[in-house]
């Protein structure tokens, strides 16, 4: 059969030697053992999309749980409800307390109130509120705190306390309760007459104090009255912040500027600076002797204000040489501070000695203390005012 030329083109096209028979051969066996070749197919877009919004999700939800855990306290630390007695005492170790008075619950902590004897031969107490916070962490000391002294002669003490924190329980009036006659206290409100509550405290030997939670601001006006059984005022002050700084109680007291010796005790007082005689001071009343006193300080008379002192060696003494040498020296303003408002002042006689009270410029209640001579006279005491 004849074959068309296309054929024979193919025929002469698969005609092929033993060699390249071979060599095909060769190539077809090592494709066929190779592996295979795999593509891979691209990732679509959807999936970044969906992969990132999953994330976000999470972090949405994770993010405040985290905040949230900070907040709140470590399970390790479990603070009580009441402050633990060794921990109180760790607080207060430092102040070298002498009687743990009163504890006041409020809404953050608790409201410590103590003595502390700082001279114990001169019974100079002073009694201290403290604020110690219930926080996170356990019960903290904070600086919403104030102290001030008393003495046995006065009638009542007190000591206003503003806040320093938001979770402060101040402002707090505090003090003690020493006229035995008084039996109630009274803090009001001099506009609205708003009374706050006053809690009164009896320690185990009898000594009382009293405190009260007030709302006033720097530039109100209270009033403090202790009163009898009866209801009889015996004791009261008006009182006011001095500026928005202060915690000192002010009444005012317009005399106390005036102070003045009068033309006999001028008289008295010239000629005790060119000679000192006891014989000068037997007319002059308590309250008298001690404006020469205070004039004597006014005008540096160091050496006239030594021999106003008691004579008496049954009381405390201080050496002339060591007085003039070694004594400190006190401004004008200090003693304008201080004792400014004694020409006002009431003697209280206690027989061989006595005191006496007047409310000086700022309207805190002092006592000046005297000591009645072996002729008569009255002398005023070493430290007369501690």
């Amino acid at each position: 059969m004849k074959q068309s030329n296309d054929f024979r083109s193919l025929n002469q096209k698969v005609a092929m030697s033993e060699k390249e028979r071979e060599k095909v051969q060769e190539q077809i066996n090592s494709r066929m053992s190779a592996s295979p070749e795999v593509r891979k197919a691209s990732t679509p877009r959807k999936y970044y999309f969906a992969l990132a919004s999953a994330a976000l999700i999470f972090l949405l939800i994770l993010i405040p749980a985290i905040f949230n855990n900070l907040e709140r306290p470590s399970e390790s630390v479990v603070v009580a409800d009441e402050i633990q007695t060794e921990r109180l005492e760790e607080i207060l170790t430092p102040y070298m307390y002498e009687e743990i008075i009163h504890q006041e619950n409020v809404e953050h902590g608790v409201v410590v109130f103590f003595t502390q004897q700082t001279n114990k031969e001169e019974r100079y107490t002073q009694i201290h509120a403290l604020f110690i916070q219930r926080t996170q962490d356990g019960w903290m000391e904070t600086f919403d705190r104030g102290s001030h002294s008393f003495l046995e002669k006065e009638e009542l003490s007190q000591q206003l306390l503003s806040p320093s924190t938001e979770e402060s329980p101040f402002p707090l009036v505090f003090g003690k309760i020493i006229n035995p006659e008084i039996a109630e206290v009274i803090v009001s409100r001099g506009e609205s007459e708003q009374k706050y509550p006053v809690e009164i405290i009896t320690t185990e030997n009898g000594e009382r104090y009293w405190f009260s939670f007030v709302d006033v601001d720097p530039d109100m006006m209270f009033e403090i009255y202790g009163l009898t059984e009866e209801g009889q005022p015996i004791y009261s002050i008006n009182t006011i912040y001095p500026d928005s700084l202060s915690t000192v109680l002010e009444e005012a007291n317009p005399n106390a500027e005036n102070f003045e010796l009068s033309n006999e005790e001028m008289e008295v007082y010239q000629l005790l600076k060119t000679e000192f005689d006891t014989q000068l001071l037997m007319d002059l009343s308590p309250v008298s002797i001690a404006k020469l006193y205070v004039q004597a300080a006014l005008e540096e008379e160091r050496e006239l204000k030594y021999e106003l002192y008691t004579d008496r060696q049954d009381m405390m003494q201080i050496d002339k040489e060591e007085y003039l040498s070694e004594m400190g020296h006190s401004s004008a303003e200090q003693i304008r501070e201080t004792f400014f408002g004694i020409q006002d002042g009431i003697f209280h006689d206690r027989g061989d000695s006595g005191y006496i009270s007047y409310t000086n410029l700022y309207g805190q209640e002092w006592g000046f203390q005297m000591v009645k001579e072996e002729d008569g006279s009255w002398a005023v005491s070493f430290m007369p005012i501690q």
